[in-house]
């Protein structure tokens, strides 16, 4: 009967401590993350189990391969490293913030984002100077049939997204229209 109770109180405990360890990062990103403004170019696609969302592509997804580490600034590197993790330190410029340049070792920095390259095709030699990366805050769901009008207001370049971060982590909190 001991031991039945035992495996009972595992089969309940250890699921609960998984669910809470997933939250742990993006609550402390919440609590304790700083806040950064950036700017936002989306589509607005619709997830059959969560609804609509906006998908984000941001201004610092397309980083000019001058800011990589000079070991990725050859197109075999760039390949090499796809899907690997990189940092993005980012630099505040004017009230939203841009990268300042990537690197491949945990930076000391207060503004980072971790990073990974992403499947880049060019259409000829000279698109290279862009790399492709992404940083887990693409998504941002809202309400049922309000996502095609952000989705306008962003082709007009009129739409922010505050974010947090926290160790690299990143946070997606609110998308906005500028002002003015």
């Amino acid at each position: 009967m001991r031991k039945k109770t035992i495996l009972l109180s595992i089969a309940i405990v250890f699921p609960m401590i998984i669910m809470l360890g997933m939250s742990i990062v993006p609550i402390m990103t919440y609590l304790f993350g700083e806040e950064i403004i950036l700017e936002t170019v989306p589509v607005d696609p619709r997830d059959i189990f969560r609804g609509d969302y906006v998908f984000l592509n941001f201004v610092i997804n397309e980083v000019d391969k001058d800011l990589f580490p000079e070991e990725l600034n050859q197109r075999e590197m760039v390949e090499k490293y796809r899907h690997k993790k990189l940092y993005a330190i980012l630099k505040k410029n004017g009230n939203v913030y841009e990268v300042e340049r990537m690197t491949l070792a945990k930076p000391d920095h207060e503004y980072y984002l971790r990073a990974n390259i992403n499947l880049y095709i060019p259409l000829n030699e000279m698109d290279w100077n862009k790399v492709h990366v992404e940083y887990d805050i693409d998504r941002f769901f809202v309400p049922e049939n309000t996502g095609k009008h952000l989705e306008e207001m962003s082709r007009e370049g009129n739409l922010l997204a505050r974010i947090k971060i926290w160790h690299g982590y990143p946070l997606l909190m609110e998308i906005y229209p500028k002002e003015g």
